[in-house]
């Protein structure tokens, strides 16, 4: 019989080990070759790598679609609310996809349905105060204009009389105009009548009430009685209306016999007072003559204005503005003054200090001081916009 050396207590102490081993094998290392090989195995989620093609080597697509059935149909049995899509479904979602990108962003808009409890009456909406406007950021479209623009909205400003003749003001009367926007409005009288009308009238002689032998200050602002009198418009307001417009002169005369005429000039226009409201005018035709233009000695072209306290004139040995009581474009003096003395009976004796046009009919008879001068009746000077005829 073969010895035995081991002890009891060992033995029992053994098997109390091997039970141990037994039921706790997580915790322990496993040691067995078989259950390490059995773990090692692939599960059949796990992917299969074996046949994964090799550099420069096609891939089988026979392949690739066999495990893309199988795919589909574990899907199918493990989730069967899934639909199977096809390969040309997927396709057509892929190409949806990357054109969708391109879109513009979805903006969410909120469900304007109402949740209302039982037992309790919603509130009625209109339809206009439900619907949700866009912020602006997405506005594209320019705000609609819900209001009638005015005739001042569109049109240009009004900057003499013939503007008004325009607009269908065809009464004479006294009106507003604005010649610069940088300068404020005033008012001139207009002639709507005279051929063709659109006229502003700068100065207006008829029944002597209004005195011309005036100053500088009073001749640049203005004076007299624009609606139905003598005035003189003012050479601070004649500037800016000849400033930006050629403008046409029109002189109307008429003398204590009824004799009437006229003299018409195609340019006409009045510096600022820095340069002394320097006269051009030139273009003459009419009945009348032309006396702005008589000859090289008497040619009131190019000449500044001069008053009876403002010497601007070409005379050496005086003032002509002082000699014959009035402000004018005198040169050295003068072949025609408007702005001379008014004398109420039509003929006057010594200085030829009135109203005076030195081509008028029988002047010449005027020659010497002892004869009597006449006078006019009615003097009247206006401006239009030279190309308001072709209107």
């Amino acid at each position: 019989m073969p010895e035995t050396n081991q002890n009891p207590l060992s033995e029992s102490k053994e098997k109390e080990q091997e039970g141990k081993s037994n039921t706790d094998t997580t915790s322990a290392p496993i040691q067995d070759k078989k259950q390490l090989d059995h773990r090692l195995e692939p599960s059949h989620n796990a992917p299969n790598f074996s046949n994964t093609p090799q550099p420069g080597q096609e891939p089988n697509l026979n392949q690739k679609n066999n495990k893309v059935q199988q795919t589909d149909q574990r899907l199918q049995t493990s989730r069967p609310y899934l639909k199977q899509i096809s390969a040309g479904e997927r396709v057509l979602k892929t190409e949806y996809n990357k054109t969708s990108k391109l879109q513009p962003p979805f903006r969410h808009m909120p469900s304007m349905r109402t949740s209302v409890r039982p037992g309790v009456k919603p509130i009625q909406r209109s339809k206009q105060a439900g619907r949700l406007q866009p912020s602006p950021q997405t506005k594209t479209d320019p705000p609609r204009i819900s209001w009638a623009p005015s005739d001042n909205t569109l049109r240009s400003p009004i900057r003499d009389c013939s503007d008004h003749m325009l607009r269908g003001r065809s009464r004479s009367g006294v009106y507003m105009v604005t010649p610069d926007l940088r300068s404020s409005s005033f008012q001139v009288y207009c002639d709507m009548e005279l051929d063709g009308g659109g006229w502003t009238l700068l100065q207006r002689r008829q029944d002597g009430r209004v005195s011309f032998n005036r100053t500088w200050v009073e001749y640049r602002a203005g004076f007299g009685v624009l609606d139905g009198g003598d005035f003189w418009l003012g050479n601070n307001k004649i500037h800016p209306l000849t400033r930006d417009r050629d403008m046409e002169l029109r002189v109307e005369l008429e003398d204590f016999q009824g004799v009437t005429g006229h003299a018409q000039y195609e340019y006409f226009r009045v510096a600022s007072e820095r340069l002394r409201y320097r006269l051009t005018v030139g273009g003459y035709s009419g009945t009348a003559g032309d006396a702005l233009r008589f000859s090289k000695t008497y040619d009131h072209n190019n000449r500044a204005f001069t008053t009876p306290d403002r010497d601007n004139d070409r005379y050496p040995s005086g003032n002509c503005g002082a000699y014959y009581s009035s402000g004018w474009w005198f040169d050295a003096c003068m072949a025609a003054n408007l702005n001379g003395r008014y004398y109420t009976a039509g003929r006057y004796k010594g200085v030829r200090d009135g109203i005076f046009w030195g081509t008028w009919h029988n002047i010449s008879s005027e020659y010497y001081p002892t004869n009597e001068r006449q006078s006019f009746k009615s003097v009247r000077m206006m401006i239009r916009p030279k190309s308001f005829g072709s209107h």
